[in-house]
Formats: C-alpha cells, sequence, structure tokens
C-alpha cells in the first residue's frame, strides 16, 4: 500500500450539509437538515429523566470497569422489555454501538452466515444503509417504498414493496424500518404492516428491523413497537436493531442493542459477540447506565415517556403550521403529506433545484427535500416558509 495512492473518500451528505451550514456566515442561516431535537428556542435538549439519571450516577459512581464483550445484562434486559413489551423467551441480544452499530454487526453475521449476498433497503432510505452493507461484503439493493405518481406528495405503495419483495431471493435480507421512518416520515398502517409480515414469511427473507425512533414517531413507546410486536407474534426469526440516541437525546453516548428472535438465539449472539470483539472489543458504559437508570425507575421511566410525548407533540404542532404556512403562500397547493407523514422528518416533494434555491436563501436541508421538522420553531417558521415558497415559485 502506499498512502499518497489512496483517493479522498466523498463526504457523508449529512456531515457535509452541516458543515456547509456552519460556514454559511448569513445571520438568518437555519439548519432543516441535521436528525436531531431541539426544543422550542431551537437548542439542543437534554431530557429531565435523562439528567437526573447523569446526577444518580455520579453520586453513585458506577465505575469505570469494562463491560462484557455482550454488554450490561440488565440493559440487554430492559431494552428488550421496551422493544417487545416484555422480555420475551427466544430472545437473545448483545449491546452495540447504537442503531448503527447493531445493524453493522448484523450485515457482518449474515455476510458470513446468509445463502446470498442480497440485502435489500426502502428506496429512498438513510444514507449510511447501504454504505454499511457494502462495507461488510453485501450486495445492497432497494424495494419500491414511495407511491411515485405525484413526487410532490409522498405516500406508501404497499403494492409496489410487495412486488418488489416477491422479485427477492429466499434467504435475502430485508431491512426495515419499525417507526418514523428515516428520511420520509411514511409509516405502514397496522394493515398494512400485516400484509408485510406475511409476505417476509411467505418468502423466506431474513428479516432485520432498524428501531432508532421508538417512542419519538407517536410519543408513545408502546405504540411505536406495532411492528415487533406483530414479527414477534408471527413466529418468524428476526433481528431487531435498537438505537437511543434519538428518545433519550443520547447522540454522543452510541447507546444501542440487537435483539436476535430465534430458537438458535444463543448461538446467533455467540457469533454476534465475536464480530464485536474484533471490531471494538466490548460496548461503552456510560450511556447504558443511563438508559438502564432510567428504564429501571418507575418515576423516572414515567417522567420519559411524558417528555417523549412532548417532544412529539412539539413535532406535531411544527407539521400542522408550517403546512397551514405553505398553502396559505401558495394557494390552491396541498401540503397535507406534510401532517400525515411521521416522527422527525418530512419528505417535503422538494426537487433538488427547489433545495438549492432555499440553501442559496441559507435555509439548508438535504438534497432529496428531507427535513427535520424537529429543528423548526417559532422563531424560524415564518422564514421557512417563505424561503421554501419561494423555491417553489422559481424565485
Amino acid at each position: 500500500m502506499s498512502f499518497p495512492s489512496i483517493p479522498p473518500r466523498p463526504a457523508d451528505a449529512v456531515f457535509a450539509l452541516n458543515k456547509e451550514y456552519n460556514l454559511d456566515p448569513s445571520p438568518l442561516k437555519i439548519s432543516c437538515g441535521v436528525g436531531a431535537y431541539r426544543d422550542a428556542e431551537g437548542r439542543p435538549l437534554v431530557l429531565r429523566a435523562v439528567k437526573e439519571a447523569k446526577e444518580r450516577l455520579l453520586d453513585s459512581d458506577p465505575g469505570n470497569e469494562y463491560l462484557p464483550i455482550e454488554g450490561d445484562a440488565e440493559f440487554l434486559r430492559l431494552s428488550r422489555e421496551l422493544c417487545f413489551g416484555s422480555d420475551p423467551s427466544g430472545v437473545q441480544s448483545v449491546q452495540s454501538l447504537s442503531g448503527t452499530g447493531a445493524l453493522y454487526l448484523v450485515h457482518r453475521l449474515f455476510a458470513t452466515y446468509g445463502s446470498t449476498k442480497k440485502v435489500y433497503f426502502s428506496d429512498p432510505t438513510w444514507g449510511n444503509h447501504k454504505a454499511m452493507a457494502l462495507a461488510a461484503g453485501l450486495e445492497p439493493g432497494t424495494y419500491t417504498y414511495l407511491d411515485s405518481r405525484d413526487p410532490c406528495k409522498p405516500a406508501f405503495d404497499l403494492k409496489g414493496m410487495l412486488a418488489s419483495m416477491d422479485a427477492m431471493p429466499p434467504g435475502s435480507m430485508i431491512v426495515l424500518q419499525a417507526c418514523g421512518h428515516n428520511p420520509t416520515g411514511v409509516d405502514p398502517s397496522p394493515s398494512e404492516w400485516d400484509a408485510v409480515v406475511s409476505k417476509c414469511g411467505e418468502k423466506g427473507l431474513v428479516v432485520c428491523m432498524d428501531n432508532a425512533y421508538q417512542g419519538f414517531a407517536t410519543g408513545s413507546p408502546d405504540d411505536d413497537r406495532l411492528a415487533m410486536e406483530k414479527f414477534l407474534a408471527s413466529g418468524q426469526e428476526f433481528f431487531v436493531c435498537c438505537s437511543y440516541a434519538k428518545n433519550f437525546g443520547l447522540y454522543g453516548q452510541r447507546v444501542g442493542a440487537c435483539h436476535v428472535v430465534s430458537p438458535n438465539a444463543a448461538d446467533v449472539v455467540s457469533q454476534l459477540k465475536g464480530v464485536a470483539r474484533t471490531t471494538y472489543s466490548n460496548p461503552p458504559k456510560h450511556g447504558s447506565d443511563v438508559v438502564k437508570t432510567v428504564l429501571g425507575d418507575e418515576r423516572l421511566r414515567k417522567e420519559w415517556v411524558d417528555e417523549l410525548g412532548e417532544m412529539a407533540g412539539r413535532i406535531r404542532d411544527m407539521r400542522a403550521k408550517l403546512r397551514a404556512g405553505l398553502e396559505s403562500s401558495l394557494p390552491g397547493t396541498s401540503w397535507s403529506h406534510v401532517t400525515s407523514q411521521i416522527g422527525m422528518f418530512s419528505y417535503t416533494g422538494l426537487t433538488p433545484a427547489e433545495v438549492e434555491r432555499c440553501k442559496r436563501e441559507s435555509v439548508y436541508m438535504l438534497s432529496t427535500g428531507r427535513v427535520s421538522v424537529a429543528g423548526i420553531n417559532e422563531g424560524n417558521l415564518e422564514r421557512i416558509v417563505g424561503v421554501i415558497a419561494g423555491a417553489r415559485k422559481g424565485e
């Protein structure tokens, strides 16, 4: 290997956008790109329950010893209860570096033991999904997710998705986002989930659920586990990759878990541990201590659930006001998709050219038109509406 021969890697789209935003000298600049919650004043939020949990940990000083390769057993038990509503038999787990790390563990395992290298993601999907699959030696593909008949009004396309699944080779992996779909905010209905679950079983697909937003989509962790409950009830084997970045505001702590639902879960977890040991050895401790403290205390857990409801409620309010503002500024148009979508993101239907017009006015979003609604507040709403309306008019 010659170091000078190594070419530069293209920048990640989300982080490149954030860098562009940070370099913009305009005092009017607004970031609607990065998927991190902001409060009504546009500031990062430390949840009350998380703050108290940290204070308790500071007083009790749980130390800084290595965790086992599989992670903290009590954290994993509480994570399973949150994910499934109970701690069901036949489910075993390994702690991970957030949801991204859980997905990578599964991809590496599938690259070794899968009957095919094919892994399928929704079109569109989170920008890092395909890159991780490629890094693990897999062959990423896509399945239809949005109804393309009206690109300005993104909606779920069940018929198209089922047709895509029919074309997948048996034994392929399909990655499904459990709730608050990134980047679209478009989730299947309960009956549509039933059809997807049935098709996965019929086709013999290896299901990997990306559970990054539980509690952040509807505001209720119980309601947001609908997809996991349906797969569990189906008797199928599957993975669930959980992140505690968004729903606990622990973005920088990298707290996650990978749950394995299978009669052979113990052996599968042993192989996941092997991947973990040769990748990062064992997981970090402080973030999982925080989550464990909150979920293991009845009062703190209730306060956390209440805070999730407050955050989701603020996002719903901003969706309603964004829609109302755009429909007022663009008479004769419907922006109903903004309020029918769910979770942190809205797939606005803006074209790349319209997004570029917004950026010229210092309003930043991904080229796909994905807007982080969590970044909108009363102080910047009017300007965001005006810039988006101007971009749509071609101004």
